[in-house]
């Protein structure tokens, strides 16, 4: 109880400061990524859209920085440096272009991993590619080591590959879930190379985990896109959602278990852990709203027979806030190390 009473009590601490994070953030992409975008519109060959520039600026660049980069600045006690947060800045920005590559592009997937393995070397053949060169090579240039990001740009690019086989059929619960945690695992290791600490085995595990829980959480909440785009998920082919609430549980205690086991202090350990779980609880109160359609098909997810309003996670509805915070107290443990 105490412990739950602490969590209620820091939550608008770090409400706060995510709050804070997201107005340096807003500034960043305007010197960073704009300059870019302004550029691209001058020549743009219509291989860049309004979207594309939305996502940018509006989402991944500011969400990659301020989820992961102040999440793990908070873990090794140490602000972000501007280099860091410029290198963040533009991977958050190049991620919704590379995403469209196998989304919306259809490109030979051998010729996006020579785009990721030898940028120096290539132009690319359209705005999208030149844009994404230009970020990326941003980047690479100004890391102490550029080889570490190429090699899990890679693995993102491999998750990718792996994830084009969502749309088709016959993939196993596990093939499925094995997509999932390749996918978000391998995203928030590519962006842990912006900073220059070299990552541990055990700081490996951590932040897989971590993407794993937020590609769920991602799931949770486009479950009604990706149901109509053909889109095999484990939320899109589950008919009971409590199982998936199970997973995201046993993934958060493998995460803290991790976390244990880092070399960082105690005090940076929690603020780690107060700052994901703000995210984290988003999941939870998504898996609610899917939930609560069951009690209308015999207590099964039967996602075919729910309308979009019916699927829709509003984080901004006042309901959802309270159950956010609620869920925020309730799992974020007391981390008993001495």
């Amino acid at each position: 109880m105490m412990n739950y009473i602490r969590n209620l009590l820091i939550f608008p601490v770090i409400k706060t400061k995510l709050s804070s994070y997201l107005k340096i953030q807003r500034r960043t992409v305007v010197t960073t990524l704009n300059p870019n975008i302004e550029e691209s519109k001058k020549s743009n060959d219509n291989s860049l859209d309004d979207l594309d520039f939305k996502k940018m600026t509006n989402y991944y660049g500011l969400a990659v920085p301020v989820m992961v980069g102040e999440s793990f600045c908070r873990l090794r006690g140490k602000k972000m440096s501007s280099n860091e947060r410029m290198a963040l800045t533009c991977l958050g920005g190049l991620t919704g272009l590379f995403d469209d590559f196998f989304d919306r592009k259809d490109m030979p997937v051998d010729y996006i991993k020579s785009l990721l393995e030898f940028p120096h070397k290539l132009t690319g053949k359209n705005s999208n590619e030149k844009l994404i060169l230009t970020l990326y090579l941003k980047v690479l240039d100004n890391l102490s080591n550029p080889e570490r990001l190429k090699f899990h740009s890679v693995k993102v690019y491999n998750a990718q590959v792996l994830s084009k086989k969502q749309t088709g059929s016959g993939l196993t619960g596990k093939e499925i879930e094995d997509i999932t945690f390749r996918k978000g695992g391998s995203s928030v290791l590519f962006y842990r190379c912006a900073f220059t600490e070299e990552l541990s085995e055990v700081e490996e595990q951590l932040f897989y985990k971590l993407g794993s829980i937020w590609q769920i959480e991602n799931d949770l909440l486009d479950v009604y896109k990706d149901n109509k785009a053909g889109i095999k998920t484990l939320v899109t082919t589950e008919n009971k959602i409590n199982n998936i609430r199970k997973k995201y549980i046993g993934l958060l205690d493998e995460l803290v278990g991790f976390l244990l086991q880092t070399r960082y202090s105690v005090s940076n350990k929690r603020w780690f852990l107060d700052t994901v779980l703000l995210y984290i609880s988003i999941g939870f109160v998504a898996l609610d709203v899917l939930e609560k359609n069951e009690r209308k098909t015999g207590d099964i997810f039967v996602l075919e027979k729910y309308e979009r309003k019916d699927l829709i996670c509003d984080i901004e509805k006042p309901t959802n806030i309270i159950k956010i915070i609620h869920y925020f107290a309730k799992y974020n443990p007391k981390l008993a190390i001495k």
